[in-house]
């Protein structure tokens, strides 16, 4: 993998932690893609971070994508905002009908890259191997009763 993909993808990272503050106001369109681009990133950090685990990858590598990961996860709750809902989007009604049920998944999502994170900082391999299963389980926790699946 090359690095300047990893700094792209970090610096795409802190560029979204601002936009989403505009998020709120901008079209439902415009939503609607934002939030498209923050889940592309989150799968290419879920995929670095696979590698890893797989021994594809160095240990050193699972730093960084487990930062992004923390820095997405930072801000997905706000990529929902209401009248989010129709259009080009997977985004299941239950996000906004169950809105206590999503909020738990997506804070379960939150401390689960920020456990990912810590595992990284360590470099222990068993670490991030164990943190990565617990990650792609908050993963599934929010994709499986708020996604709708792909036509």
């Amino acid at each position: 993998m090359k690095f300047s993909h990893l700094f792209k993808a970090l610096a795409v990272v802190s560029l979204l932690s601002t936009a989403v503050a505009t998020a709120q106001a901008a079209s439902d369109d415009d939503a609607i893609e934002l939030r498209k681009t923050t889940m592309k990133g989150i799968g290419a950090s879920m995929g670095g971070l696979k590698m890893v685990v797989q021994g594809k990858a160095g240990t050193d590598m699972a730093k960084g994508f487990a930062n992004a990961m923390a820095a997405y996860a930072s801000i997905a709750g706000g990529l929902f905002p209401k009248g989010s809902d129709f259009g080009d989007t997977r985004a299941k009604e239950e996000i906004w009908t169950k809105a206590a049920e999503f909020k738990a998944a997506v804070m379960a999502f939150e401390q689960a890259a920020q456990g990912m994170a810590k595992a990284a900082a360590s470099g222990d391999a068993g670490a991030i191997k164990g943190a990565f299963g617990g990650l792609g389980k908050s993963c599934g926790g929010c994709h499986k009763p708020f996604r709708k699946p792909k036509s």
